[in-house]
C-alpha cells in the first residue's frame, strides 16, 4: 500500500520541526529493533520501554490534573498540546461519555516509508509503538482504550477511542 492518505495538510517551521523530530524516533525505533533482531533478540523490549515512555506521559498529565479521575477533565485536556498540529488531530466525538480522536498524519509512517519498510513491517512497528498509548490509558482507570484502525494499517486514519467507565 502506499499510504496515500498519510498526506500532512499543516506546514509550518514549528510543526516541520517537530514532525521530524517525530521521525527521527521513529527510526530509531525501527533500528533497534532491527539491531536487536541481528542479535535474537524479540522486540519485547521496545514494547516495554516504549510502555514506560506512555506510562510517564500520563503520569505527568494526571499530575497536571485537578481531578485525575475526572473523564471530563481528561477529555478536555487530551490532544490538545503540540501533538495536535504533528499528528492533525481531529476530535470527532466528545461528549460525557467518549471521546473519538482521528490522526490524518504519522510522521511515523512516513519515516518507515523513507526508510525502505514493507506495509507489513510498518504495521508491526506501528503495533509497538502504540504500546506508549496503551500504557498512557492504562494509567487513568476511569477510561479504556480502544485503537479502532490506523493509518500504519491502511486506514485513512488512525482512530483512538477513550470510553469512560460505567
Amino acid at each position: 500500500m502506499s499510504f496515500e492518505n498519510n498526506i500532512p495538510t499543516i506546514s509550518n517551521y514549528g510543526v516541520d520541526g517537530m514532525r521530524d523530530i517525530s521521525a527521527r524516533r521513529a527510526n530509531t525505533i525501527s533500528n533497534m529493533i532491527d539491531e536487536a533482531k541481528k542479535e535474537g533478540i524479540s522486540d519485547d523490549f521496545a514494547r516495554r520501554a516504549i510502555g514506560k515512555y506512555g506510562t510517564d506521559n500520563a503520569i505527568g498529565m494526571r499530575e497536571a490534573m485537578k481531578d485525575p479521575d475526572s473523564f471530563d477533565e481528561f477529555r478536555s485536556l487530551f490532544g490538545t498540546d503540540h501533538n495536535k498540529d504533528i499528528f492533525e488531530m481531529e476530535i470527532s466525538e466528545n461528549n460525557e461519555e467518549e471521546l473519538l480522536i482521528n490522526f490524518h498524519y504519522c510522521p511515523y509512517v512516513e519515516a518507515w516509508k523513507k526508510q525502505g519498510r514493507t506495509d507489513e513491517e510498518i504495521a508491526h512497528l506501528c503495533d509497538v509503538t502504540m504500546e506508549g498509548d496503551r500504557e498512557f490509558a492504562k494509567q487513568f482507570p476511569n477510561l479504556t482504550f480502544s485503537l479502532e484502525g490506523t493509518i500504519a494499517e491502511g486506514c485513512p486514519t488512525c482512530k483512538l477511542r477513550f470510553k469512560k467507565k460505567k
